[in-house]
């Protein structure tokens, strides 16, 4: 098995090892901007992919990145607000009056690897059950929601979003071994921050090698849960769910909390504090919630995405159902006690001193939604 190692194009870490009868692997999610580990379809998909990366080789995958920051598109500056909203609602086969994920396929993909994506935004879908506001397809709008790459089509050019649209790029990047892949939102909502639209981008050329993990469903679901706004949106827009030191973070969310406790945490969530940007600070702590999918580890065998996820969901804002996979976390298992934070040395030195700040990708532009 390869082993994935530090690089400058990461400041993350891979790696894989074995114990005698026994495969181990802990998958720390490297980033180019947000955290990233892909796996790939079966064996008898990935010649498919391969007959595509000559396609996909061919064409560029810039990320856009507006020139004077943050772009904010306003519908209603041309409609008026209920005008908008019916032609957001009352588009052909959008608004189906529950929380709905749309992928939008940049590149060619195989069967195969289209029911996962499908499979992992059903889980989703699970838990995050509201309607959200509705944008109308660019020539009913008015508008185009510009792609998340230079020079590929708007989001909206041939349909409404609802309720969020997530575009997939599988593409050749830099080889085997370095850099996996990019998540996380682009545009968000002004009403409550939640994305409109995300990006998840993988590398073609190690899809074989993370094949071999049969954990293509769970990584995708992981992909996008930093996409709907996991560890790349909890301090968005006024909110400030991730609180204390680099060594030594915590999730305020009250909803999360509720179920860490029932779960049998004490104290509060802790998130990451280890690992490079994108995994510090951006997921939940692996070395306490172990294999919870939301972690920044991906372990072989069961990551079940939890009600703690589910709580979390709810206090970013969304319309969640708490409702989450069977997990089973040490009952004690402890957490961040606030009491304890100001004993602590500036540099955080009873925890592991982060060098690096942290790097998620985050949105690009907000759309006025109400």
């Amino acid at each position: 098995m390869r082993n994935f190692f530090k690089s400058p194009e990461t400041s993350g870490l891979l790696e894989s090892f074995t114990q005698p009868g026994k495969r181990l692997y802990k998958g720390l999610f490297t980033v180019a901007i947000s955290s990233m580990l892909l796996v790939s379809c079966s064996e008898d998909s990935v010649d498919s992919v391969q007959s595509d990366m000559d396609t996909s080789a061919k064409q560029e995958f810039e990320l856009f990145t507006p020139e004077n920051g943050m772009i904010r598109i306003d519908p209603k500056s041309k409609l008026s607000s209920d005008e908008f909203n019916k032609r957001a609602t009352e588009a052909p086969g959008v608004d189906r009056g529950r929380f709905n994920i749309s992928l939008k396929y940049l590149v060619p993909v195989t069967d195969r690897q289209r029911e996962v994506f499908e499979a992992a935004a059903a889980r989703w879908e699970r838990i995050i059950i509201k309607d959200e506001s509705s944008f109308p397809q660019a020539d009913v709008a008015g508008f185009a929601l510009p792609s998340a790459f230079v020079g590929f089509p708007a989001v909206n050019a041939d349909a409404a979003i609802d309720d969020v649209v997530i575009e997939v790029a599988l593409t050749p990047i830099d080889g085997p071994g370095k850099v996996l892949g990019s998540a996380g939102p682009r545009f968000v909502r002004t009403s409550n921050r939640l994305p409109f639209s995300g990006v998840m981008r993988f590398d073609v050329e190690d899809l074989a090698f993370l094949d071999e993990l049969d954990l293509f469903e769970d990584v995708i679901v992981h992909e996008m849960g930093h996409v709907l706004g996991v560890g790349t949106l909890w301090n968005s827009g006024g909110k400030m769910l991730s609180q204390g030191p680099a060594s030594n973070p915590y999730f305020t969310g009250e909803m999360a909390n509720v179920f860490w406790n029932a779960e049998g945490g004490e104290f509060e969530l802790p998130i990451e504090n280890i690992g490079g940007p994108g995994t510090a600070g951006g997921h939940w702590r692996e070395s306490l919630l172990r294999n919870e999918l939301m972690t920044g580890f991906i372990n072989l065998g069961e990551n079940p995405l939890s009600r703690i996820t589910a709580g979390s969901m709810k206090d970013l804002g969304y319309g969640a159902a708490t409702v989450g996979e069977q997990y089973d976390l040490a009952k004690g298992t402890p957490g961040v006690d606030i009491s304890e934070l100001d004993a602590m040395n500036a540099d955080g030195s009873e925890g592991l001193n982060i060098a690096d700040s942290e790097i998620l990708l985050a949105p690009i532009g907000e759309v006025v939604d109400k």
